[in-house]
């Protein structure tokens, strides 16, 4: 037997109660703009990749390239995303089924020229950056700088590739 002795392990906060110095309630509705953030990557992620998949023409090349680039960004993106969600104390969703309840965009899987499906793209990209701006703000209101952080990175990949699209359907 050793006569070490062995300290108690430190009682943590409950789940969903982390005391890392954000206010509940600002957690709360971070959570909340989080999860659809999530579900918005995830939908745009799918989309794009059925744009890489499904794209032909004279711009395969092109559009295959940047569209892979595209939906490897945003998986990692639905990874960061789900990661801050828990770490500030919430459940992060992962179910198709409430990601589409909670998406502002809209599911589209139907045939269409490469010029229609980049132009879904761009339009999506827009979306969840107009969407973001005003996120990032409000992170900054609450002192909340690594989810302000991540959001200002989400938002500038979205811009990009907003003006990468826009050059590829010119």
């Amino acid at each position: 037997k050793s006569t070490m002795n062995v300290r108690p392990l430190r009682k943590s906060h409950p789940m969903g109660t982390p005391g890392i110095g954000l206010d509940k309630q600002a957690r709360q509705d971070m959570i909340k703009e989080l999860e659809v953030t999530l579900a918005d990557t995830f939908m745009i992620m799918i989309k794009t990749q059925g744009v890489h998949w499904n794209v032909t023409g004279p711009s395969f090349f092109s559009v295959h390239n940047l569209t892979e680039e595209h939906y490897k960004a945003l998986f990692e993106a639905i990874d960061n995303l789900a990661e801050r969600i828990r770490t500030i104390g919430g459940k992060a969703t992962a179910s198709y089924n409430r990601y589409m309840e909670l998406t502002s965009l809209k599911e589209t899987d139907q045939p269409a020229e490469v010029h229609e499906q980049l132009q879904w793209l761009i339009e999506d990209h827009e979306a969840i950056a107009s969407r973001l701006r005003p996120l990032v703000g409000k992170a900054e209101e609450e002192n909340d700088w690594v989810t302000h952080d991540m959001l200002t990175g989400r938002l500038g990949f979205h811009e990009e590739a907003v003006w990468m699209l826009r050059a590829l359907n010119a």
